[in-house]
């Protein structure tokens, strides 16, 4: 009974992170046209990566949803992650926005820097779960 939870559990977290994507997918594709103040024409360098992110973590999860062995989903995450390091790398190389004041423009800058750290923990700890094989950290 236990594993029909935490099954129905997992599929209703790649459905969140489907419904997530889809709204973040929109959100991200409207931003110059609701001329939102911060963001710059520079956002179209990399609207690209953006949207490749997000069409990655959808197809990704959409996978997981349907088929999900525990070294696929490491695979799976790894993969997500890796791209996902990308983009936050171009969005801050290329740095699309103007906050008129340039402590802002920081803070947000150093805000992408941790992100890449963060995605980059998170994916040397989906490659340890899927070299050892182990469900999670601990097991």
């Amino acid at each position: 009974m236990e594993n029909d939870k935490t099954i129905e559990s997992k599929k209703s977290e790649y459905i969140a992170a489907i419904i997530f994507n889809l709204i973040f997918w929109y959100i991200v594709n409207n931003l110059l046209n609701w001329k939102v103040y911060f963001i710059t024409n520079a956002f179209n360098d990399v609207l690209w990566i953006v949207n490749f992110s997000i069409i990655v973590a959808i197809v990704g999860n959409a996978l997981l949803l349907f088929y999900s062995p525990e070294r696929l989903r490491h695979l799976v995450k790894i993969i997500v992650n890796v791209v996902s390091f990308i983009a936050t790398y171009i969005v801050w190389s290329v740095f699309p926005f103007n906050f008129y004041n340039s402590f802002y423009d920081w803070c947000f800058s150093i805000l992408l820097i941790l992100g890449m750290i963060g995605i980059t923990i998170a994916t040397i700890v989906e490659f340890y779960l899927l070299v050892t094989g182990k469900p999670k950290l601990g097991s």
